[in-house]
């Protein structure tokens, strides 16, 4: 059933993806800025690769200092430890080792792994305790998923185990060659993510217009996550010209 449309978020469209870039490091450097050690949650996938490795210099040259803000992360395959090959906060540490540098001082807060309700209900609060998410990073997925929660997710639920879209364990399949990609995973529900004070969605891409223009343009619902974030009273998407060709040219975006 489709819930009621709120007012968009910002959204901006730019030239070419690796634009964003700078933007991502700004809103981090921001942040930081602002408030003493925040709690930075960052999405992993292809969208942040350059992100992470112009990060990753920025954290190692101390023009980021990292000790500055604690990392943490939206989502993990189940039994997915920290070092494991395909796992989220492994391909992360890949992208970023600077970001493994702060897993070994406890200064970046991996997901629990295995998803026993005690371990999530106790990530909850160690994210609690570290003041609550100040920043969040999101991607989007073609089917219109935030994290893992896939159509059908609930808007108000926060760490929990999900069951993963068919469509979702295809687009991960080349990380698991020649193995079978998961099929279950722990992630941050749309309510957590929601209560983030600052969220940064980027999609990039034709291959996520149609996604985008569900979370923009279509009625806000259940079968599309992402639709939720137009509830948020400070979220910005940024978007290349191929993920946003399916918007309506009448839609309030800034180039």
């Amino acid at each position: 059933m489709a819930m009621q449309a709120h007012p968009v978020p910002e959204v901006r469209v730019l030239d070419a993806a690796e634009n964003a870039v700078p933007l991502l490091l700004g809103e981090l450097r921001e942040v930081v800025a602002r408030n003493a050690r925040p709690l930075v949650s960052f999405a992993t996938g292809g969208t942040f690769a350059a992100f992470f490795r112009s990060l990753d210099a920025e954290l190692r040259s101390g023009q980021i200092d990292g000790s500055g803000f604690v990392g943490t992360h939206l989502d993990e395959y189940i039994a997915f430890e920290p070092n494991r090959r395909g796992g989220m906060v492994h391909e992360l540490t890949l992208r970023c080792p600077a970001l493994r540098d702060m897993l070994a001082r406890g200064s970046f807060l991996p997901v629990p792994c295995h998803g026993a309700e005690g371990s999530l209900r106790a990530h909850e609060e160690r994210l609690a305790r570290a003041g609550g998410i100040k920043l969040q990073f999101l991607g989007i997925g073609r089917n219109g998923h935030v994290a893992f929660n896939e159509p059908g997710a609930s808007f108000e639920a926060g760490f929990h185990v999900t069951e993963l879209a068919e469509t979702t364990r295809a687009d991960a399949a080349p990380t698991f060659v020649p193995d079978e990609p998961p099929r279950r995973a722990v992630t941050s529900g749309i309510g957590t993510i929601l209560d983030a004070d600052r969220v940064v969605l980027c999609a990039f891409g034709r291959g996520k217009a149609e996604a985008v223009k569900a979370m923009l343009q279509a009625d806000v619902s259940h079968s599309c996550p992402a639709s939720a974030l137009r509830s948020h009273p400070n979220a910005l998407v940024l978007l290349d010209p191929e993920a946003a060709s399916s918007l309506d040219a009448a839609a309030d975006v800034a180039s």
